[in-house]
């Protein structure tokens, strides 16, 4: 398990991405997140590579319904390709994902993270 997986399953557990699961999506692709002990877990995924981390993880596709999107709409045999047409069509870089996202970046802190956005040149 690397650190990235290890970052989700402390969301998880810890029940930090209800009711800001758009966040979650957008914090992973945008925010770098450093754990406590200075590490980088993460300087940003493609939309592709959190697919993968999701369908890893065991996500329940259930979250999707948060997303305003049908589980029903999305394809059912490939979990990779499941998450993926989710992510696109979530709109996980507008408006409501940025302040969800900014919410859950204060939320990571109790649970020894750190997630920042990168700085602009």
């Amino acid at each position: 398990m690397d650190a990235i997986d290890q970052f989700l399953m402390a969301v998880k557990s810890k029940s930090l991405h209800l009711g800001r699961f758009l966040g979650l999506l957008n914090l992973l692709v945008a925010y770098k997140i450093i754990d406590e002990g200075g590490h980088v877990v993460s300087n940003g995924l493609t939309i592709k590579q959190v697919s993968e981390k999701l369908k890893k993880n065991r996500w329940s596709p259930e979250d999707v319904e948060t997303l305003g999107l049908k589980y029903c709409d999305l394809p059912q045999r490939d979990r990779l390709r499941f998450w993926y047409v989710a992510l696109v069509r979530a709109g996980i870089g507008g408006t409501k994902a940025v302040m969800e996202a900014d919410t859950l970046a204060k939320a990571v802190k109790k649970i020894g993270y750190e997630a920042t956005l990168p700085q602009k040149n």
